[in-house]
């Protein structure tokens, strides 16, 4: 498994959870997805307090700055997060797609 620094991960729970709010709904199986991120990633219910302090602008350049092997891993998270309830929500997609535009924006100027 890809070892994350504890600001890496606190980045990427406070995306997770973006995702998770992003339609309005927060689905049984999101909650047990996060449950399952959080016991892979090794985040104990002590350190949801230190996360709090981590907001969106700040997870996402905590993301943009990972190695590329990271980012790929996080944002394999982030859309099976997406996926878990069943129904990928466009509101989903586009707080991960913010994210993917973020990574690749110098590819997008070479263009």
């Amino acid at each position: 498994m890809t070892q994350f620094t504890i600001i890496e991960k606190f980045a990427i729970v406070t995306i997770l959870s973006q995702i998770m709010k992003a339609d309005g709904i927060i689905h049984p199986k999101e909650e047990e997805y996060m449950d399952k991120v959080f016991a892979e990633l090794g985040i104990k219910i002590s350190d949801m307090e230190d996360m709090t302090n981590m907001d969106d602008i700040q997870a996402k350049h905590v993301i943009n700055e990972m190695p590329d092997d990271k980012k790929q891993y996080a944002h394999s998270l982030f859309v099976s997060m997406a996926e878990a309830d069943g129904y990928i929500h466009p509101k989903e997609t586009e707080v991960i797609d913010q994210l993917r535009i973020n990574n690749n924006s110098t590819e997008f100027c070479d263009n």
